[in-house]
């Protein structure tokens, strides 16, 4: 189980939320099975540095140096606009109690069926289990090596756990997959009109051999050869001028 990291809090102030925060602190609420809540405060600069990877873990709040809790940060509220810690909750653990958290899944290996020419998608990142708090591990491994041909899966009951770990996710949930890659596919050229536009889906197209104007030099259209043909054929004989 990976180190705990101390988070420093003191008693909540007699202080607005908005006016707390402009102050550089974060409202923050302690509860837990058969525990009181509490309301601290925490400075909102050195909460940032704490890492993602230590809200799956335990680590310990101390409340002004005097009270020490194992807690685990619970839920962390961030305003979506102005990206500042709007509340934090800090759950307090007892050692004999079952957990449920979420850890990280770490992807290991390499796949047969990406070297055959699949593509790997992966749609997990985490998974949720339940636990003692001494069982908590650091991260799960997913071996890649296990999807040997292109269309098969890691499911959720694949993952090889402790025995003192149980999965909450559904055991045919996807974590990992490989699949064929998508190829484009070329659209057929359609025929073009007169003006040189496309015609619209449906809409009657020339009949084959049928004669079709062309534009010729000059800006004049100029009749294909089927069509001067049977021009010539109706045009009336020409007379001999009279002297």
């Amino acid at each position: 189980m990976a180190k705990a990291i101390t988070i420093k809090a003191k008693p909540r102030e007699s202080k607005k939320p908005n006016a707390l925060r402009r102050s550089g602190f974060v409202p923050a609420t302690i509860y837990g099975h058969g525990f009181s809540s509490e309301s601290v405060q925490v400075n909102a600069k050195e909460f940032s540095k704490i890492p993602h990877k230590a809200y799956s873990h335990i680590n310990e709040l101390d409340i002004e140096g005097k009270e020490k809790y194992p807690v685990l940060i619970r839920n962390v509220q961030v305003d979506p606009v102005l990206d500042n810690y709007l509340n934090i909750e800090f759950y307090r653990i007892k050692s004999d109690e079952k957990l449920s958290l979420k850890v990280p899944l770490n992807y290991t290996g390499h796949s047969p069926a990406v070297t055959a020419g699949g593509v790997l998608i992966v749609s997990f990142d985490e998974i949720e289990i339940q636990c003692l708090p001494k069982d908590i591990p650091d991260a799960i491994d997913v071996d890649l090596e296990q999807i040997t041909e292109i269309g098969q899966a890691i499911h959720a009951k694949d993952l090889k756990i402790g025995s003192g770990i149980k999965i909450i996710a559904r055991g045919e949930e996807v974590l990992a997959r490989v699949e064929v890659p998508k190829t484009h596919e070329v659209e057929e050229e359609k025929p073009v009109t007169a003006e040189g536009a496309v015609p619209a889906e449906g809409a009657a197209t020339p009949a084959e051999g049928a004669a079709t104007a062309t534009p010729a030099a000059g800006g004049k259209e100029a009749a294909t050869p089927a069509a001067a043909k049977g021009a010539q054929a109706k045009a009336p004989e020409s007379k001999p001028a009279k002297k």
